[in-house]
């Protein structure tokens, strides 16, 4: 079975005054119909980051290694919470079922047609009195 992950996390240690930049591309290749949103022209929200700091300055004896998991989750954490996004989708073509619709009635109307007049029409022969020539 195929599980779908909705988190990411990302440990490192980032000197002090440094710029960072992350980006992750994202693609939803098969969306499922019960992921679609119901507004077919908005997108997919994608929630905000949330960016933990933990202050390693008070641990004299671990300036160049990683925080230990005991003492990550010992620590009250400052959370930083980026903006959220709006995924833009590509906008889905309503017109085909339109055209589905439309050719499979009009399909439909023909063949009860058709059927229904085959069914019901009498035929008879009828006798037509010649036209008088004029002279």
């Amino acid at each position: 079975m195929l599980t779908r992950p909705t988190t990411l996390e990302l440990t490192t240690s980032i000197q002090p005054k440094t710029t960072i930049s992350i980006s992750l591309p994202f693609n939803r290749a098969f969306i499922r119909y019960t992921e679609h949103p119901p507004d077919a022209s908005r997108g997919f929200d994608l929630p905000p980051a949330i960016l933990y700091l933990q202050d390693l300055a008070d641990e004299p004896d671990q300036e160049d290694t990683t925080p230990s998991a005991d003492s990550w989750q010992q620590r009250p954490k400052l959370r930083i919470y980026s903006s959220k996004l709006l995924l833009d989708l590509a906008t889905p073509d309503f017109s085909m079922p339109y055209n589905v619709i439309i050719m499979t009635s009009t399909l439909l109307a023909l063949f009860f047609g058709s059927v229904f007049n085959a069914l019901t029409r009498r035929f008879g022969v009828v006798q037509v009195d010649p036209l008088p020539i004029k002279a």
